[in-house]
């Protein structure tokens, strides 16, 4: 398993669903780089599931962000190497939808912080 896809498979043990109360969205990280990979995913219902590839049809009835840039700096993010506004200032990692969607999507998870 790649890097990326075991960082994002990892995504529900850093996801506090306390903060995600009323807040069914659907994540497509469509990522380049070293890495190339498109996952999804679904939080509904204060429940995270992960999947490989485009959201389903069914999924694409709830609102949508888009997380854009290399896989080497989601990882960064989410291993808390690198914190995620210094990402996006820096516009290595952009974040395509409504601007409370992509500050809502900063405080569900609880990162590790080794910087």
């Amino acid at each position: 398993m790649s890097k990326i896809s075991s960082v994002i498979n990892s995504l529900p043990t850093l996801f506090v669903k306390e903060k995600a109360k009323g807040w069914d969205r659907v994540i497509v990280f469509d990522l380049k780089g070293e890495e190339p990979i498109v996952m999804t995913v679904v939080i509904k219902n204060q429940e995270l599931v992960v999947h490989e590839g485009m959201p389903t049809e069914a999924e694409s009835a709830l609102k949508l962000l888009t997380i854009i840039g290399e896989s080497q700096y989601v990882c960064q993010m989410f291993l808390g190497e690198v914190p995620p506004m210094k990402l996006v200032n820096a516009k290595l990692i952009q974040m395509k939808g409504s601007i409370i969607d992509s500050m809502s999507f900063s405080r569900i998870w609880n990162l590790p912080k080794k910087y």
